[in-house]
């Protein structure tokens, strides 16, 4: 999988986000592994349905609890992405998540845009 790849599976994503996510799943591939293990360990456990942020909130769990001096960080504007990125890896996952339609472009404004906006 690349960048271009997973702009055309999310060609409704805005594609700053979209890049942002995929540096982070570069850096830090072990963290969609989890994500996938989790999901799947959930869904046999007989759960048709659940939320991808619980999900990431148990591997930020998990992470604390092991890594008690290094904070796991991960942008929650990834958690959608995760899910989409299941999805489409794992098509048996269709269906698991609820998926919210996502903006097409990036709704966070710097301070400094907004107030140039306003100026």
């Amino acid at each position: 999988m690349s960048l271009v790849k997973l702009l055309e599976i999310l060609p409704y994503a805005d594609p700053g986000l979209v890049a942002r996510f995929w540096d982070y799943h570069e850096a830090n591939p072990d963290v969609f592994i989890e994500f996938w293990k989790l999901a799947e360990e959930i869904k046999l456990a007989g759960r048709e349905k659940y939320s991808a942020w619980t999900i990431i909130q148990r591997i930020r769990w998990g992470h604390d609890v092991q890594a008690q001096n290094e904070p796991f960080k991960i942008n929650n504007d990834f958690i959608a992405l995760y899910a989409r990125f299941l999805i489409h890896v794992a098509p048996e996952f269709d269906g698991f998540f609820e998926l919210r339609s996502m903006k097409p472009c990036d709704r966070r404004v710097s301070s400094e845009e907004r107030y140039r906006r306003h100026a």
